[in-house]
């Protein structure tokens, strides 16, 4: 099952958002509704991928947007900003623009879901050293 996390700070439309994806057979990381808990859960928790709005209580997800794309995890908006207001360099992110239907944030997050590496891969790609496997009876 994919781990998204989901940064709303919109108590019902998280809510909401919380059903849909479940109902996709998505885990849903949160939601949360504060800047510094989304930095928190997108350094720390094991993640395939996020939904952001760009201005939550504490301010913009610019830095949360970096901690992310540090990660190599893909990401999309669900805002009601348009294109010119979002962190930079994110022009080529989706957006999906509030109010939105059901049916268009579960298309863009069935995309979101195809960009996922999975995580097995995840793990090798993040493995500093070599694994090194020995035989019984050799050094």
């Amino acid at each position: 099952m994919r781990r998204i996390l989901v940064v709303e700070d919109e108590f019902f439309l998280a809510l909401h958002i919380q059903t849909l994806l479940e109902d996709e057979e998505v885990e849903i990381v949160g939601p949360v509704g504060t800047l510094d808990e989304a930095r928190k859960l997108a350094e720390g928790e094991t993640l395939d991928g996020a939904l952001l709005d760009v201005n939550i209580d504490g301010g913009r997800v610019d830095d949360v947007v970096e901690i992310l794309r540090h990660r190599d995890l893909p990401f999309l908006f669900v805002t009601a900003n348009d294109a010119d207001h979002l962190p930079p360099n994110c022009s080529e992110v989706v957006v999906v623009g509030k109010p939105f239907r059901d049916d268009d944030l579960l298309r863009e997050v069935g995309r979101l879901r195809s960009e996922m590496v999975p995580r097995s891969s995840a793990l090798q790609k993040s493995r500093r050293r070599p694994l090194i496997v020995s035989q019984p009876g050799f050094a």
